[in-house]
């Protein structure tokens, strides 16, 4: 049995997962405002609450570009502060003495949906991300790739649109100034549309969701021909807080775009099932 864990800025979530299946879950939210003591004692109590004797291992999906190899976070932003340089896997088999792994959350996710399909294991998957930024992770049978600089994020900074709204990375026309669920909400306020109703009024026919959700499916469909170019790829999968929002308008949503396009599946439990995947060797 093994302990997994999803680390993130509001909540860490931890499972007891034997065979593939989720036994026991437990959520603990983050504290933020003490520094990497706060995050360790998030951390701390969201492993005890499930820590038994059972355990053979704890694997951990964390926000933050995670180097594998080292146990260790090399980058977090101020969402998780002095989380960057903590070295999570020395701490966690320091603390409970069992074997322990750690990957970036985005990558856990897509592991989680090629643990839940195993024909995605013979497969170039690619897995765009839409929340409140856009991520994304790539995997070749199986297997996570990442670029020289381990960015898992990147797919979120390829452009969309020449010359178009300046992004916080400093360049212009990025995917996750179109695609993220904040730009697409600010897309629907300005046409009169409140916020997270879009893809519910696109379903009731309201002509200008419509319109909108087309320039969304047109902005996907460049940012699929951008990943392509550097991450070829045989099935894209979607995930994130905008493709749960489509429910029943997702295959519509789709519809037309010329590659192979899954909704995820794994859902919440993603980037634990992903852990798991990834330390099943331990």
């Amino acid at each position: 049995m093994k302990l997994c864990v999803d680390l993130g800025a509001t909540n860490v979530k931890s499972s007891l997962i034997s065979d593939g299946k989720i036994i026991r879950s437990a959520l603990t939210p983050t504290i933020t405002d003490r520094g990497i003591e706060g995050v360790t004692e998030s951390l701390r109590k969201s492993i005890d609450k499930l820590m038994n004797g059972d355990v053979s291992a704890v694997c951990i999906s964390s926000a933050g570009t995670i180097d594998s190899a080292e146990g260790k976070v090399i980058y977090a932003t101020d969402n998780l502060p002095g989380y960057t340089g903590f070295e999570i896997v020395r701490w966690v088999k320091e603390r409970y003495g069992v074997p322990c792994a750690a990957l970036n959350d985005g990558h856990a996710a897509l592991l989680g949906e090629i643990f839940l399909d195993p024909a995605l294991r013979e497969s170039r998957t690619a897995m765009l991300t839409l929340g409140s930024g856009v991520g994304g992770a790539y995997a070749v049978r199986g297997k996570i790739k990442a670029d020289e600089s381990n960015d898992y994020a990147r797919f979120g900074h390829l452009p969309v649109e020449k010359d178009g709204i300046l992004c916080n990375c400093g360049r212009r026309g990025c995917a996750e100034q179109y695609l993220s669920g904040r730009a697409i909400n600010r897309m629907a306020a300005k046409e009169g549309i409140g916020t997270d109703k879009l893809f519910e009024e696109y379903a009731s026919g309201n002509p200008t969701a419509q319109k909108i959700v087309a320039r969304l499916r047109e902005y996907l469909c460049v940012l699929l021909r951008e990943v392509e170019k550097t991450s070829p790829f045989d099935v894209c999968i979607l995930g994130g807080g905008v493709t749960d929002g489509m429910k029943e308008t997702f295959d519509a949503f789709i519809a037309g775009i010329p590659c192979d396009i899954r909704r995820a599946k794994a859902g919440n439990a993603a980037g634990m099932l992903g852990a798991y995947y990834f330390g099943k060797d331990l």
